[in-house]
Parts: structure tokens; C-alpha cells; sequence
């Protein structure tokens, strides 16, 4: 069953602490005016990455988007996995794979099948502030499954300071999330043409003239 008191959580609440307490400024949140259905892809250095994304959705695609994490570190007690669930909206994922369960891309292409919409980090895990990894090939696969489906890159400045891997401490301090526009990969482009796709695209919104509140390079 939905939770349809979700929107309004984030709306009157986690919005607005996001904004006016932690720092967060978003930018170009129409990009989800004209669009149904997506894949959100971004860099990943925070556990405040996800939820600032969710934070950032119309009202009518939060319902339906949902982020996925490593159910052995989100799901592995009954707490954090209802809390996971129920404030986040996630798809919890097996990363130890055993027996003849479904693998996790064929759960979330099921997902996508059913009309819902994800949010993915192709670096695949938390890294170090301001450097981008190399991305793994699920999103591109997932894509290649769903042509139909556009990504819309997302360019996360900042939070590996505000919540650093390995940290709990909060420390409030500007950053932001910018939205880019949805891309939609001709079902031809090879997964490995894809991956360079949207690595650039998220790339390119770092604007030239703005200062760094991280440093990109690749490792």
C-alpha cells in the first residue's frame, strides 16, 4: 500500500530542513514537468544524496520513485528496514546473490516494467568528496531494457562534507543538487557507450565559472 502521507513529509518537512538547516539549494527541479517515468542518476558521496533527491520530486512522482540500496546494510534489522521503506521508499537489494532468487537487475527492470521509477548512484557506492569513480554497467543495462525510459543526471556538490562516509556528524554547510535534462538512450548504443553517456552528462553540469565546493577528478 502506498504511503500517502509521504509527500507531505518531505514537503513541509524534510525540504525545508534540507534547505534552511543543512545548506541544500536545488536547482532545476522542472526537468520532471513533461516526464512519466525516469531513472535518476548521480554521483554518490553521502546518505544525504538520496533523500535530497526525494526532497527535490513533484508531489505526484514521489510515490512512484524509488531509490535502491543494499538490503544487508539497510535491511538487516527490522527498524532500519521499515524505516527504509517507509520514509525513503526503497528498493532493498540482495548484493550476495544465492540460490534462484531473482538477480537485482532483473528486480528493478521489474520495477521499471511496472511503471516505477528509480534513483541510481553507477559509482555503486559512497566515495571519497568531490571524486567520481568509474560506473558500474547496471543503469546502462537497465536502460538497454527499457528504451523507452529516459535518465535524468543529477550533479551532487558538497554532501561528502556535510555527511562524509564513515561519519554521523552533520555539519551544515552549502551544497547543492542540480537536475539536467532527461536523455533517452537509442536502444542501439552499446552498455559501454552508455556508461561514457551518462558519466558525461552528469559531468557537464558542473558549470566552468562556478566555484567548487568539491573538486571532481577521476580516480
Amino acid at each position: 500500500m502506498k504511503n500517502i502521507l509521504l509527500p507531505l513529509f518531505y514537503r513541509f518537512i524534510v525540504k525545508p530542513w534540507l534547505r534552511f538547516i543543512v545548506g541544500v539549494r536545488f536547482e532545476n527541479q522542472k526537468v520532471f514537468k513533461d516526464q512519466h517515468q525516469f531513472i535518476v542518476v548521480a554521483n554518490h558521496n553521502s546518505h544525504f544524496d538520496t533523500v535530497s533527491i526525494l526532497a527535490a520530486l513533484p508531489d505526484s512522482h514521489l510515490l512512484d520513485t524509488h531509490p535502491v540500496a543494499a538490503g544487508d546494510y539497510f535491511g538487516n534489522t527490522p527498524l532500519k528496514a521499515f524505516l527504509t521503506k517507509g520514509l525513503i521508499n526503497t528498493i532493498l537489494i540482495n548484493r550476495n546473490r544465492e540460490g534462484k532468487g531473482p538477480s537485482t537487475i532483473e528486480v528493478l527492470d521489474k520495477a521499471l516494467k511496472e511503471g516505477k521509477s528509480l534513483i541510481l548512484f553507477p559509482e555503486g557506492t559512497r566515495g571519497q568528496p568531490g571524486v567520481i569513480a568509474d560506473f558500474r554497467t547496471g543503469v546502462s543495462v537497465l536502460l538497454s531494457k527499457n528504451p523507452e525510459v529516459p535518465f535524468i543526471p543529477v550533479y551532487l556538490d558538497g554532501f561528502g562534507r556535510v555527511l562524509p562516509k564513515g561519519s554521523n556528524l552533520i555539519i551544515p554547510l552549502n551544497c547543492k543538487v542540480r537536475f539536467g535534462k532527461a536523455v533517452t538512450i537509442h536502444k542501439h548504443t552499446s552498455i559501454e557507450d552508455s556508461v561514457e553517456i551518462i558519466k558525461n552528462e552528469i559531468l557537464k553540469l558542473k558549470k566552468k565559472d562556478e566555484r567548487d565546493l568539491n573538486t571532481f577528478e577521476y580516480e
